[in-house]
Protein backbone atom coordinates (compact mmCIF):
# COMPACT_ATOMS: atom_id res chain seq x y z
CA UNK A 1 0.00 0.00 0.00
CA UNK A 2 1.19 3.72 -0.98
CA UNK A 3 0.20 6.79 0.92
CA UNK A 4 1.10 9.99 -0.69
CA UNK A 5 0.04 13.48 -0.12
CA UNK A 6 -0.12 16.74 -2.05
CA UNK A 7 -0.49 20.54 -0.37
CA UNK A 8 -3.31 21.71 -2.82
CA UNK A 9 -3.36 24.93 -0.73
CA UNK A 10 -2.11 26.96 2.64
CA UNK A 11 -4.66 24.97 4.81
CA UNK A 12 -5.95 22.19 2.24
CA UNK A 13 -4.39 18.82 1.22
CA UNK A 14 -4.78 15.82 -1.10
CA UNK A 15 -4.32 12.18 -0.12
CA UNK A 16 -3.55 9.91 -2.70
CA UNK A 17 -3.73 5.76 -1.32
CA UNK A 18 -2.74 3.66 -3.57
CA UNK A 19 -4.07 -0.24 -2.55
CA UNK A 20 -2.97 -3.49 -4.72
CA UNK A 21 -4.19 -6.90 -4.89
CA UNK A 22 -1.23 -8.35 -1.80
CA UNK A 23 -3.39 -6.05 0.24
CA UNK A 24 -6.79 -7.44 -0.43
CA UNK A 25 -6.88 -10.21 -1.74
CA UNK A 26 -6.14 -12.54 0.84
CA UNK A 27 -8.61 -10.88 2.96
CA UNK A 28 -11.31 -11.22 0.80
CA UNK A 29 -10.69 -14.62 -0.18
CA UNK A 30 -10.77 -16.25 3.28
CA UNK A 31 -13.86 -14.70 4.04
CA UNK A 32 -15.66 -15.85 0.95
CA UNK A 33 -14.07 -19.65 1.40
CA UNK A 34 -15.51 -19.33 5.26
CA UNK A 35 -19.30 -18.24 3.20
CA UNK A 36 -18.60 -21.42 0.80
CA UNK A 37 -18.10 -23.97 4.21
CA UNK A 38 -21.45 -22.32 6.03
CA UNK A 39 -23.69 -21.30 2.74
CA UNK A 40 -26.91 -22.91 2.40
CA UNK A 41 -27.31 -22.96 -1.43
CA UNK A 42 -29.96 -25.06 -2.86
CA UNK A 43 -29.21 -27.94 -4.99
CA UNK A 44 -26.41 -27.89 -3.44
CA UNK A 45 -24.76 -29.94 0.02
CA UNK A 46 -23.56 -27.59 2.59
CA UNK A 47 -20.18 -26.94 2.03
CA UNK A 48 -20.10 -28.19 -1.77
CA UNK A 49 -21.35 -24.79 -3.23
CA UNK A 50 -18.63 -24.33 -6.21
CA UNK A 51 -16.15 -21.11 -4.94
CA UNK A 52 -17.05 -19.56 -8.23
CA UNK A 53 -20.74 -19.10 -7.77
CA UNK A 54 -20.05 -18.08 -3.95
CA UNK A 55 -17.62 -15.73 -5.50
CA UNK A 56 -20.41 -14.35 -7.64
CA UNK A 57 -22.86 -14.30 -5.32
CA UNK A 58 -21.09 -12.12 -1.95
CA UNK A 59 -17.95 -10.92 -3.81
CA UNK A 60 -18.61 -7.61 -4.79
CA UNK A 61 -20.45 -7.48 -1.15
CA UNK A 62 -17.02 -8.94 0.96
CA UNK A 63 -15.06 -6.93 -1.42
CA UNK A 64 -16.65 -3.89 -0.86
CA UNK A 65 -17.05 -4.35 2.68
CA UNK A 66 -13.03 -5.26 3.18
CA UNK A 67 -11.87 -2.57 0.68
CA UNK A 68 -13.39 0.00 2.90
CA UNK A 69 -12.44 -1.05 6.18
CA UNK A 70 -8.96 -1.28 5.00
CA UNK A 71 -9.12 2.12 3.87
CA UNK A 72 -10.62 3.63 6.56
CA UNK A 73 -7.96 2.31 9.00
CA UNK A 74 -4.41 3.06 6.66
CA UNK A 75 -5.90 6.32 6.63
CA UNK A 76 -6.83 7.42 10.06
CA UNK A 77 -3.47 5.52 10.81
CA UNK A 78 -1.55 7.97 8.73
CA UNK A 79 -2.88 10.92 9.81
CA UNK A 80 -1.58 9.79 13.08
CA UNK A 81 1.78 8.85 11.88
CA UNK A 82 2.05 12.00 10.40
CA UNK A 83 0.34 14.10 13.11
CA UNK A 84 -1.97 16.17 10.76
CA UNK A 85 -4.61 18.06 13.17
CA UNK A 86 -7.87 18.09 10.40
CA UNK A 87 -10.56 20.19 10.43
CA UNK A 88 -14.18 17.71 10.41
CA UNK A 89 -12.95 14.68 8.37
CA UNK A 90 -11.45 13.62 4.73
CA UNK A 91 -14.06 13.83 2.02
CA UNK A 92 -13.85 11.51 -0.41
CA UNK A 93 -12.23 13.10 -3.96
CA UNK A 94 -15.02 11.33 -6.57
CA UNK A 95 -13.16 13.39 -9.49
CA UNK A 96 -9.98 12.09 -9.12
CA UNK A 97 -10.69 8.88 -7.67
CA UNK A 98 -10.55 6.29 -10.68
CA UNK A 99 -14.09 3.53 -11.48
CA UNK A 100 -12.65 0.08 -11.12
CA UNK A 101 -14.44 -3.42 -11.31
CA UNK A 102 -13.86 -5.61 -8.15
CA UNK A 103 -13.60 -8.93 -10.16
CA UNK A 104 -9.87 -7.54 -11.87
CA UNK A 105 -7.06 -7.97 -9.63
CA UNK A 106 -5.87 -4.51 -9.46
CA UNK A 107 -4.34 -1.73 -8.16
CA UNK A 108 -6.98 0.60 -6.55
CA UNK A 109 -6.60 4.47 -6.07
CA UNK A 110 -8.36 6.84 -4.06
CA UNK A 111 -8.24 10.16 -2.99
CA UNK A 112 -9.22 12.15 -0.35
CA UNK A 113 -9.34 16.02 0.36
CA UNK A 114 -8.22 17.24 4.01
CA UNK A 115 -8.53 20.82 5.21
CA UNK A 116 -6.29 21.25 8.11
CA UNK A 117 -5.92 22.88 10.91
CA UNK A 118 -4.05 26.33 11.49
CA UNK A 119 -1.77 27.33 13.50
CA UNK A 120 -2.41 29.41 16.15
CA UNK A 121 -1.88 30.80 20.13
CA UNK A 122 -4.07 30.98 22.48
CA UNK A 123 -2.59 33.25 25.49
CA UNK A 124 -4.54 34.15 28.41
CA UNK A 125 -3.24 36.47 30.91
CA UNK A 126 -4.11 39.70 32.36
CA UNK A 127 -4.38 41.77 29.59
CA UNK A 128 -6.94 39.89 28.03
CA UNK A 129 -10.03 42.22 29.80
CA UNK A 130 -13.67 40.29 29.79
CA UNK A 131 -16.64 41.51 31.25
CA UNK A 132 -18.62 39.29 34.07
CA UNK A 133 -21.92 39.98 34.89
CA UNK A 134 -22.36 39.38 38.42
CA UNK A 135 -26.27 39.00 38.77
CA UNK A 136 -28.29 40.45 41.52
CA UNK A 137 -31.83 39.91 42.83
CA UNK A 138 -33.87 42.81 42.76
CA UNK A 139 -36.14 44.11 45.90
CA UNK A 140 -39.15 42.39 44.53
CA UNK A 141 -37.48 38.67 44.71
CA UNK A 142 -36.02 39.92 47.97
CA UNK A 143 -39.23 40.56 49.13
CA UNK A 144 -41.15 37.65 47.70
CA UNK A 145 -38.57 35.34 48.84
CA UNK A 146 -38.46 36.83 52.19
CA UNK A 147 -42.93 36.45 51.84
CA UNK A 148 -42.45 33.01 50.56
CA UNK A 149 -40.81 32.02 53.75
CA UNK A 150 -42.61 33.65 56.53
CA UNK A 151 -46.00 31.41 54.97
CA UNK A 152 -43.74 28.38 54.95
CA UNK A 153 -42.70 28.73 58.48
CA UNK A 154 -45.81 30.56 59.78
CA UNK A 155 -48.72 29.22 61.30
CA UNK A 156 -52.41 28.35 60.02
CA UNK A 157 -55.48 29.72 62.44
CA UNK A 158 -59.01 29.39 61.38
CA UNK A 159 -60.83 32.83 59.85
CA UNK A 160 -63.81 33.84 59.96
CA UNK A 161 -63.85 35.82 56.36
CA UNK A 162 -61.26 34.78 53.35
CA UNK A 163 -58.28 37.07 52.69
CA UNK A 164 -56.69 37.24 49.48
CA UNK A 165 -54.45 34.80 50.52
CA UNK A 166 -56.19 32.38 52.60
CA UNK A 167 -57.28 28.12 51.57
CA UNK A 168 -60.75 27.71 51.67
CA UNK A 169 -61.97 24.44 52.34
CA UNK A 170 -65.16 23.09 50.91
CA UNK A 171 -67.35 20.51 48.53
CA UNK A 172 -67.39 20.77 45.00
CA UNK A 173 -70.73 19.76 43.17
CA UNK A 174 -70.76 19.70 39.45
CA UNK A 175 -73.77 21.44 37.83
CA UNK A 176 -76.23 20.48 34.85
CA UNK A 177 -77.17 23.21 31.85
CA UNK A 178 -79.76 24.39 33.96
CA UNK A 179 -77.77 25.30 37.09
CA UNK A 180 -78.96 22.44 39.07
CA UNK A 181 -76.45 20.01 40.50
CA UNK A 182 -75.85 17.32 38.41
CA UNK A 183 -77.35 13.69 39.15
CA UNK A 184 -73.83 11.29 39.09
CA UNK A 185 -71.95 14.40 38.51
CA UNK A 186 -68.34 14.86 39.81
CA UNK A 187 -68.15 16.30 43.61
CA UNK A 188 -65.07 16.22 45.42
CA UNK A 189 -64.37 17.33 49.10
CA UNK A 190 -61.14 20.23 48.23
CA UNK A 191 -59.00 23.29 49.35
CA UNK A 192 -58.83 25.82 47.22
CA UNK A 193 -55.90 28.72 47.60
CA UNK A 194 -57.10 31.86 46.80
CA UNK A 195 -53.61 33.25 45.61
CA UNK A 196 -53.70 30.37 42.77
CA UNK A 197 -56.37 31.08 41.14
CA UNK A 198 -55.57 33.29 38.26
CA UNK A 199 -59.17 34.42 37.09
CA UNK A 200 -59.85 37.79 38.58
CA UNK A 201 -63.63 37.71 39.26
CA UNK A 202 -63.33 34.01 40.09
CA UNK A 203 -60.85 35.68 42.87
CA UNK A 204 -62.81 38.78 43.96
CA UNK A 205 -65.72 36.29 44.49
CA UNK A 206 -63.55 34.00 47.11
CA UNK A 207 -62.66 36.94 49.02
CA UNK A 208 -64.80 37.98 51.31
CA UNK A 209 -66.80 34.51 51.75
CA UNK A 210 -67.62 33.19 55.04
CA UNK A 211 -68.51 30.14 56.33
CA UNK A 212 -71.14 28.59 54.52
CA UNK A 213 -71.46 31.10 51.51
CA UNK A 214 -71.66 29.07 48.37
CA UNK A 215 -69.75 30.24 44.81
CA UNK A 216 -70.93 29.20 41.49
CA UNK A 217 -67.52 28.82 39.02
CA UNK A 218 -66.06 26.78 36.25
CA UNK A 219 -62.69 25.21 38.07
CA UNK A 220 -60.63 24.70 34.52
CA UNK A 221 -61.60 28.76 33.81
CA UNK A 222 -60.86 29.72 37.34
CA UNK A 223 -57.13 28.23 37.25
CA UNK A 224 -56.44 28.19 33.67
CA UNK A 225 -54.09 25.01 34.26
CA UNK A 226 -56.00 21.17 33.60
CA UNK A 227 -53.17 19.90 36.59
CA UNK A 228 -54.23 21.83 39.14
CA UNK A 229 -58.27 22.11 38.20
CA UNK A 230 -57.54 17.64 38.09
CA UNK A 231 -56.27 17.73 41.71
CA UNK A 232 -59.11 20.28 42.71
CA UNK A 233 -61.41 17.86 41.31
CA UNK A 234 -59.90 14.47 41.93
CA UNK A 235 -60.31 13.73 38.26
CA UNK A 236 -57.79 12.62 35.73
CA UNK A 237 -55.79 15.60 33.59
CA UNK A 238 -57.35 14.62 30.07
CA UNK A 239 -61.09 14.77 31.92
CA UNK A 240 -60.06 18.58 33.56
CA UNK A 241 -58.54 19.49 29.49
CA UNK A 242 -62.33 18.77 28.71
CA UNK A 243 -64.47 20.29 31.54
CA UNK A 244 -66.94 22.66 30.65
CA UNK A 245 -69.28 22.64 33.50
CA UNK A 246 -69.96 25.08 36.52
CA UNK A 247 -69.59 23.61 39.69
CA UNK A 248 -71.01 24.82 43.02
CA UNK A 249 -68.41 25.26 46.01
CA UNK A 250 -69.71 25.28 49.37
CA UNK A 251 -67.09 27.24 52.28
CA UNK A 252 -66.72 24.65 55.15
CA UNK A 253 -63.80 26.09 56.35
CA UNK A 254 -61.14 28.94 55.94
CA UNK A 255 -57.57 28.85 57.01
CA UNK A 256 -55.62 31.84 57.40
CA UNK A 257 -51.67 31.55 57.50
CA UNK A 258 -49.75 34.07 60.12
CA UNK A 259 -46.66 34.76 58.64
CA UNK A 260 -43.60 34.33 60.78
CA UNK A 261 -42.45 37.42 62.51
CA UNK A 262 -39.22 38.82 61.94
CA UNK A 263 -37.12 37.17 64.44
CA UNK A 264 -33.82 36.09 65.99
CA UNK A 265 -36.18 32.69 65.54
CA UNK A 266 -37.38 32.75 61.64
CA UNK A 267 -34.01 33.85 60.51
CA UNK A 268 -32.07 30.97 62.33
CA UNK A 269 -34.62 28.56 61.09
CA UNK A 270 -34.02 29.66 57.56
CA UNK A 271 -30.19 30.52 58.06
CA UNK A 272 -28.91 27.95 60.60
CA UNK A 273 -25.76 28.68 62.08
CA UNK A 274 -25.26 32.16 60.69
CA UNK A 275 -25.91 34.07 63.97
CA UNK A 276 -28.04 36.74 62.43
CA UNK A 277 -30.00 39.16 64.51
CA UNK A 278 -31.78 41.71 62.31
CA UNK A 279 -33.79 41.97 59.61
CA UNK A 280 -31.14 44.31 57.84
CA UNK A 281 -28.50 41.15 58.21
CA UNK A 282 -31.64 38.74 57.22
CA UNK A 283 -32.21 40.53 53.54
CA UNK A 284 -28.49 40.86 53.15
CA UNK A 285 -28.33 37.43 53.28
CA UNK A 286 -31.00 36.26 51.11
CA UNK A 287 -29.53 38.95 48.47
CA UNK A 288 -26.05 36.77 48.89
CA UNK A 289 -27.82 33.55 48.50
CA UNK A 290 -29.60 34.69 45.64
CA UNK A 291 -25.98 36.06 43.63
CA UNK A 292 -24.78 32.74 44.61
CA UNK A 293 -27.50 30.80 43.09
CA UNK A 294 -27.10 33.11 39.95
CA UNK A 295 -23.12 31.79 39.38
CA UNK A 296 -24.04 29.60 37.41
CA UNK A 297 -26.00 31.94 34.75
CA UNK A 298 -23.07 34.46 35.01
CA UNK A 299 -20.63 31.47 33.72
CA UNK A 300 -23.06 31.08 31.06
CA UNK A 301 -22.92 34.61 30.32
CA UNK A 302 -19.12 34.66 30.58
CA UNK A 303 -18.76 31.92 28.21
CA UNK A 304 -20.55 34.15 25.35
CA UNK A 305 -18.65 36.58 26.10
CA UNK A 306 -15.16 34.14 26.46
CA UNK A 307 -16.21 33.24 23.06
CA UNK A 308 -16.67 37.00 21.34
CA UNK A 309 -13.38 38.29 22.80
CA UNK A 310 -11.24 35.00 21.74
CA UNK A 311 -12.23 34.49 18.28
CA UNK A 312 -12.34 37.80 17.28
CA UNK A 313 -8.65 38.60 18.80
CA UNK A 314 -6.84 35.58 17.79
CA UNK A 315 -6.19 35.49 14.27
CA UNK A 316 -7.33 32.22 12.96
CA UNK A 317 -7.45 31.42 9.40
CA UNK A 318 -9.54 28.62 7.87
CA UNK A 319 -9.34 26.68 4.82
CA UNK A 320 -13.30 28.55 3.70
CA UNK A 321 -13.76 26.36 0.30
CA UNK A 322 -13.70 23.40 2.36
CA UNK A 323 -15.29 23.61 5.32
CA UNK A 324 -18.41 24.47 3.13
CA UNK A 325 -18.35 21.99 1.32
CA UNK A 326 -17.90 19.44 4.21
CA UNK A 327 -20.62 21.12 5.72
CA UNK A 328 -22.98 20.58 2.28
CA UNK A 329 -21.67 17.14 2.36
CA UNK A 330 -22.53 15.97 6.24
CA UNK A 331 -25.84 17.90 6.16
CA UNK A 332 -27.05 16.41 2.66
CA UNK A 333 -30.76 17.32 2.46
CA UNK A 334 -30.78 19.54 5.31
CA UNK A 335 -28.44 22.40 4.40
CA UNK A 336 -28.74 23.98 0.74
CA UNK A 337 -25.77 25.79 -0.93
CA UNK A 338 -27.62 29.09 -0.43
CA UNK A 339 -27.94 28.64 3.29
CA UNK A 340 -24.40 27.43 3.85
CA UNK A 341 -23.01 30.90 2.10
CA UNK A 342 -25.97 33.36 4.00
CA UNK A 343 -24.52 31.95 7.60
CA UNK A 344 -21.09 30.96 6.33
CA UNK A 345 -19.82 33.54 9.00
CA UNK A 346 -21.58 31.96 11.85
CA UNK A 347 -20.16 28.11 11.04
CA UNK A 348 -16.97 29.59 10.84
CA UNK A 349 -17.14 31.65 14.30
CA UNK A 350 -18.58 28.02 15.30
CA UNK A 351 -15.48 26.24 13.88
CA UNK A 352 -12.79 28.77 15.60
CA UNK A 353 -14.33 29.12 18.44
CA UNK A 354 -14.18 25.05 18.39
CA UNK A 355 -10.01 25.13 17.66
CA UNK A 356 -9.69 27.56 20.27
CA UNK A 357 -11.96 25.42 22.66
CA UNK A 358 -9.66 22.60 22.10
CA UNK A 359 -6.30 24.32 21.99
CA UNK A 360 -7.13 25.35 25.36
CA UNK A 361 -8.52 21.90 26.89
CA UNK A 362 -4.95 20.64 25.58
CA UNK A 363 -2.96 22.96 27.12
CA UNK A 364 -4.49 23.52 30.30
CA UNK A 365 -5.00 19.51 30.78
CA UNK A 366 -8.50 19.75 31.26
CA UNK A 367 -9.85 16.18 31.49
CA UNK A 368 -13.37 14.35 32.59
CA UNK A 369 -13.16 11.20 33.55
CA UNK A 370 -16.12 8.26 32.47
CA UNK A 371 -16.90 7.88 35.96
CA UNK A 372 -17.63 11.52 36.37
CA UNK A 373 -20.65 11.06 33.43
CA UNK A 374 -21.60 7.95 35.13
CA UNK A 375 -22.34 9.49 38.59
CA UNK A 376 -24.19 12.51 36.99
CA UNK A 377 -26.48 10.26 35.44
CA UNK A 378 -26.75 7.97 39.04
CA UNK A 379 -27.52 11.38 40.79
CA UNK A 380 -30.26 12.45 38.15
CA UNK A 381 -32.14 8.85 38.92
CA UNK A 382 -30.92 9.23 42.63
CA UNK A 383 -33.46 12.65 42.90
CA UNK A 384 -36.33 10.10 42.20
CA UNK A 385 -35.72 7.70 44.84
CA UNK A 386 -34.56 9.30 47.86
CA UNK A 387 -36.26 7.40 50.14
CA UNK A 388 -34.80 4.04 48.82
CA UNK A 389 -31.53 3.41 51.21
CA UNK A 390 -28.43 3.54 49.76
CA UNK A 391 -26.91 0.29 50.48
CA UNK A 392 -24.79 -1.74 48.16
CA UNK A 393 -27.50 -3.09 46.43
CA UNK A 394 -29.19 -0.12 45.11
CA UNK A 395 -25.92 1.74 45.14
CA UNK A 396 -25.19 -1.26 42.09
CA UNK A 397 -28.92 -1.31 40.72
CA UNK A 398 -27.71 2.74 40.11
CA UNK A 399 -24.60 2.01 38.39
CA UNK A 400 -26.32 -0.74 35.91
CA UNK A 401 -29.12 1.88 35.52
CA UNK A 402 -26.58 4.63 34.55
CA UNK A 403 -24.07 1.91 32.46
CA UNK A 404 -27.40 1.81 30.73
CA UNK A 405 -28.07 4.77 29.65
CA UNK A 406 -24.87 5.74 28.98
CA UNK A 407 -24.73 2.61 26.12
CA UNK A 408 -28.32 3.60 24.59
CA UNK A 409 -28.15 7.39 24.69
CA UNK A 410 -24.59 8.05 23.54
CA UNK A 411 -25.99 11.77 22.22
CA UNK A 412 -26.99 12.16 26.14
CA UNK A 413 -24.15 10.88 27.63
CA UNK A 414 -21.96 13.27 25.03
CA UNK A 415 -24.04 16.63 26.25
CA UNK A 416 -22.92 15.85 29.91
CA UNK A 417 -19.38 15.38 28.57
CA UNK A 418 -19.05 18.20 26.73
CA UNK A 419 -21.26 19.94 29.49
CA UNK A 420 -18.79 19.41 32.21
CA UNK A 421 -15.62 19.98 29.93
CA UNK A 422 -17.15 23.74 29.26
CA UNK A 423 -17.21 24.15 32.86
CA UNK A 424 -13.95 23.37 33.15
CA UNK A 425 -12.50 25.22 30.98
CA UNK A 426 -14.52 28.81 31.87
CA UNK A 427 -13.71 28.33 35.27
CA UNK A 428 -9.78 28.18 33.91
CA UNK A 429 -10.70 31.01 31.88
CA UNK A 430 -11.53 33.41 34.63
CA UNK A 431 -8.35 32.53 36.65
CA UNK A 432 -6.34 33.74 33.66
CA UNK A 433 -7.95 36.27 31.81
CA UNK A 434 -9.03 40.15 33.55
CA UNK A 435 -12.42 39.67 35.27
CA UNK A 436 -14.30 43.12 34.50
CA UNK A 437 -17.22 42.80 37.08
CA UNK A 438 -20.46 44.69 36.23
CA UNK A 439 -23.29 44.28 38.83
CA UNK A 440 -26.88 43.69 36.66
CA UNK A 441 -30.42 43.00 37.72
CA UNK A 442 -32.06 39.79 36.91
CA UNK A 443 -33.83 41.23 33.99
CA UNK A 444 -30.96 42.81 32.75
CA UNK A 445 -29.44 39.23 32.23
CA UNK A 446 -32.33 38.03 30.63
CA UNK A 447 -31.94 40.93 28.18
CA UNK A 448 -28.49 40.30 27.50
CA UNK A 449 -29.00 36.80 27.37
CA UNK A 450 -31.45 36.83 24.67
CA UNK A 451 -29.58 39.40 22.63
CA UNK A 452 -26.72 36.45 22.69
CA UNK A 453 -29.00 33.71 21.01
CA UNK A 454 -30.28 35.89 18.36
Amino acid sequence: MEITRENTGELSATVKMVISPADYSEKVNKILKDYQHKANVPGFRPGHVPFGMIKKLYGSTIFAEEVNKLVSENLNNYLTDENLRIIGQPLPNTALTPLFDWKDEQDIEFFFDLGLTPSFDVVLDENIAIDYHLINADDHMVEKYITDMRKRNGKTINSETAGENDVLSGDFKELDNEGNVKEGGITHLAKIAIDMISDKEVNQKLIGTRIGDIVIFNPLKATGNAAETASMLGITKKEAENLESDFLFTVNEISAIVPAEMDTDFFNTVFPDTGISSEDEFRKKVSLEFKISFIPDSDHLFSHHVQEKLTQTISIPLPDNFIKRLLLETNEGRLSQEQVEKDYDKYAMGMRWELIENMIIKEADIHVEDQEVKDIVKDHYLQGWRTMPLDEEFSNRLDAIAEKFIKDKPSEAGRILDSLYQQRLIAYVKTKVKLVEKEISYDEFLKIDAEKHR
